[in-house]
Order: C-alpha cells, then sequence, then structure tokens
C-alpha cells in the first residue's frame, strides 16, 4: 500500500514528466508538505527517458516557439543525461523525493460530496493491488497519451503476446507495424526510429486514413520527415481486416484492400490524444480534440481543486511552458489552503 486509506492529502500529482515535477517542487516551497506524486513509470520524466537518444539535447523551448521561466523551478538547457541529474538533484534539494510513487496507474478520478477527491489506481505489478487515496485538490499531468482501444477482429490467442498497447516489449531488430493515426501512434513511430538500441528495428506506421490529421504539429512534422525518406514505412490509407498467426509464428495481417504483410510485432496505438475517460469521468469540460476547459491563469478546471497542466492542455511540448503550469496552479492552491 502506498499508506493509510484514511489520510487526506492536500494535492494529488498524477504524472512525474515535468509539470508534476515541478508542481512537487513548487508546493514543497510553497510550505505544502502533504503532497504526493503518482506516476506509472518506474521514475520521473519517463518520455525523456524513452524517446531522447543518449546525448540528445533538452530544450525549454517548442519548435522555436519560446518560453520565458516564471516559476520558481527552472534548468539549464544541455544532455539528455545532463537533464536528468539536474532533475533528480532539484528534487533532492527540496526534499521531495519520498512523495513520489511510482509503478502506479490512475484508473480514477472523481469528487465526492466530502469536497474531497477520491482516486483509485493500482499498481503494474499486482493484479488485485486496486488502492485509493483522497486529496483536497489533484493536478493532472499525465500528457496526452489517452488508453487505447482495442481493435474490433479477434486476437488469436498464439500471437497475443506479440500484438501489444506500448513499446515495452519491442526487441532490437524486429518488423514493427504502429497502428493509430493519432499523437501517441505517431510518438511510437518516430520514437521507435530514434530509440537507442533499436536501430535494426523495421517500422511500419499504419491507419486507416492516408493521411495525418489527428496529431499536433510536432509529431506530424517528424513522422511526415521519416516516412518521406523511409526510415517509417507507410501503410496507410487502409484498415485492418483480421491478425492470424503465420507459419513461422509472426503475426499475418490481412488488410480490407487485399494485401498481406507479416510483422514480428503489432503495437496498437487507437486512443484519443488525451487521456479523455479520465477526464470525463472526474466532470471535466473538454473542448476541441478533447482538450480540457480550464481557466489560463490558474489552470483549474470547471472542477473546483482539479487542475490540468502540461501537454494534456496544450500541444505546444515546452518543458519551460510545464514548469510554469506548475507555477500557476501552486500559486492559486496554496491561496486557497
Amino acid at each position: 500500500m502506498i499508506q493509510d486509506n484514511s489520510k487526506v492529502v492536500d494535492i494529488a500529482i498524477i504524472g512525474a514528466g515535468p509539470g508534476g515535477m515541478a508542481s512537487a517542487i513548487e508546493a514543497k516551497l510553497a510550505g505544502i508538505e502533504n503532497i504526493i506524486v503518482i506516476d506509472k513509470a518506474p521514475h520521473h520524466n519517463d518520455m525523456i527517458h524513452k524517446f531522447y537518444k543518449k546525448g540528445k539535447r533538452v530544450d525549454k523551448d517548442w519548435m522555436g516557439i519560446k518560453f520565458e521561466f516564471t516559476g520558481n523551478v527552472t534548468f539549464d538547457e544541455c544532455s539528455k543525461e545532463e537533464y536528468i541529474q539536474q532533475m533528480d538533484d532539484k528534487l533532492k534539494d527540496a526534499g521531495v523525493l519520498d512523495k513520489f510513487e511510482y509503478n502506479h496507474d490512475i484508473f480514477r478520478v472523481t469528487k465526492d460530496k466530502d469536497g474531497l477527491f477520491e482516486m483509485v489506481f493500482g499498481h503494474d505489478q499486482v493484479a488485485e493491488g486496486i488502492e485509493k487515496m483522497k486529496a483536497k485538490n489533484v493536478i493532472l499531468s499525465v500528457g496526452r497519451m489517452g488508453k487505447p482501444n482495442k481493435p474490433k477482429y479477434k486476437f488469436p490467442r498464439e500471437i497475443k503476446g506479440l500484438l501489444n498497447f506500448n513499446l515495452s516489449k519491442v526487441q532490437n531488430g524486429e518488423h514493427v507495424m504502429i497502428v493509430g493515426g493519432g499523437d501517441t501512434a505517431g510518438e511510437y513511430a518516430y520514437g521507435l526510429v530514434e530509440l537507442e538500441g533499436m536501430e535494426d528495428c523495421v517500422v511500419t506506421l499504419n491507419y486507416r486514413k492516408a493521411d495525418i490529421t489527428r496529431m499536433n504539429p510536432l509529431n506530424t512534422e517528424m513522422c511526415t520527415k521519416y516516412l518521406d525518406n523511409g526510415k517509417i514505412l507507410n501503410k496507410m490509407g487502409v484498415d485492418i481486416e483480421s491478425v492470424e498467426p503465420s507459419e513461422n509464428g509472426k503475426i499475418l495481417v490481412n488488410f480490407t484492400d487485399g494485401t498481406k504483410s507479416e510483422y514480428d510485432r503489432a503495437v496498437y496505438a487507437l486512443g484519443g490524444t488525451t487521456p479523455k475517460d479520465l477526464l470525463v469521468n472526474s466532470g471535466v469540460k473538454t473542448g476541441e480534440w478533447d482538450v480540457p476547459v480550464y481557466n489560463e491563469e490558474t489552470m483549474e478546471t470547471n472542477v473546483q481543486g482539479l487542475y490540468t497542466i502540461g501537454d494534456v492542455v496544450t500541444d505546444q511540448g515546452s518543458i519551460a511552458l510545464a514548469f510554469n503550469h506548475a507555477s500557476f496552479a501552486l500559486k492559486d492552491i496554496a491561496s486557497k489552503l
């Protein structure tokens, strides 16, 4: 168990990316000690761990758009390794390392009649490990990777292990088909191309529509570049009719245009670009592209005490912007506690 279910935290921060991490530090600096940070990954800044090559530069800005730090949390632009070290040092210096709980996935956040939020979550390594906790305020900083939907066709038992919903089981040298047309699919596709240690993988992107229309500008640019130069193989504009085991134990994919292809693994990313289910179940109003409706000065949603920050509210994937969002939210929370 994370802690006694009867205990109520002042702030529950969901997500340990740049926004969630900065929120924990801002809370500490505001004198708010009773917090928790929950993330499904085994460490903070999981996307940078996964998708940044060794030595890749970490910038504070996004696609040429300049952002200035307005809160207490900043960083010096540097390599991936130096950035992770900077963040480790900042969390240690702030004395919040013990506030982070990893390998826990949030299933639901609801506001009870008593005005407190109840969170239901589970440990990814314990099937029966469903836990609950209450919080006075919740900061949602979970990025733009909605839970994927399963396709309508059946997954044959013999190849279920090769049909996945993330990149965790991909092995170097495999021919991997990424299925989907949203941001998650795009990030999986070009992220796998760029991922250190996966240089021998062959990546195919499949989506029922022929053009990329649902990805944010950065993901569209990256996928288009790799589709054009052939580093991502193009199997767009056609849907999958069924999948079955091939003669050598791989996946044989039958497409609706009558063609067939064989793959070592298929990764499905057929969900929304935001965690819409979590938002809707929490009572948060959403607008275009399922982006939550929120107060731009405080980051608070229509649900009092529930804040959304970082990539979940913008496609401008700037670390500085996520840090600033954390500052806005914590100023508002501190003024009310």
